[in-house]
């Protein structure tokens, strides 16, 4: 009877451990697909949002839509910034839901990785970086809301902000997935 009890108990530990660890992967599988999703969303914004850049007024230059040889013709002065909009859009409710389902599946993030102080450095990096960007970027397309000029100096200031932090968000996102897959 004893002996019965005990490889009962056996059973269901291994159950219970198969269990917890198809579960396991499965948390990994899908931490993986969206990070790897907000990655992707993250590139494209990047992308868009330095073409629109080299577009429009930034403390490097006043952009070739000013010069008059706007990359991607007329649709990169008019049609890029409310599509760079767009897809800043998507990046942030995807990396709100992959940040988010990390912290609610998983008791390591960041300091509590195993990947060392670079990797939460650039954790923190993209995290903070990802509160304030929306903030920049509507600052530099309606500097209205802080009672400046449109193309005015601050203007200018903000956009360049924007692209720079943006590119650091997008580096830092990318080298921390990289490490972890």
């Amino acid at each position: 009877m004893r002996m019965h009890i005990v490889m009962m108990a056996v059973v269901l530990c291994m159950g219970s451990a198969r269990v917890a660890l198809a579960q396991s992967q499965s948390a990994r599988a899908t931490d993986r697909a969206l990070q790897l999703a907000t990655g992707a969303s993250l590139i494209v914004t990047g992308a868009l949002g330095t073409l629109n850049a080299i577009n429009q007024p930034t403390l490097f230059s006043d952009g070739r839509c000013a010069q008059g040889r706007p990359l991607l013709g007329a649709y990169g002065c008019e049609g890029l910034g409310p599509l760079h909009g767009l897809f800043s859009m998507i990046s942030l409710v995807l990396y709100t839901a992959t940040i988010t389902y990390e912290l609610s599946k998983f008791d390591d993030w960041p300091g509590r990785r195993p990947h060392g102080a670079g990797f939460d450095t650039l954790s923190y990096v993209h995290l903070v970086g990802m509160a304030v960007q929306p903030i920049g970027g509507l600052l530099a397309v309606v500097p209205e809301l802080l009672g400046a000029r449109r193309n005015s100096t601050f203007s200018r200031v903000m956009r360049t902000i924007h692209v720079v932090t943006g590119a650091a968000i997008v580096s830092a996102f990318v080298i921390t997935t990289s490490i972890e897959l």
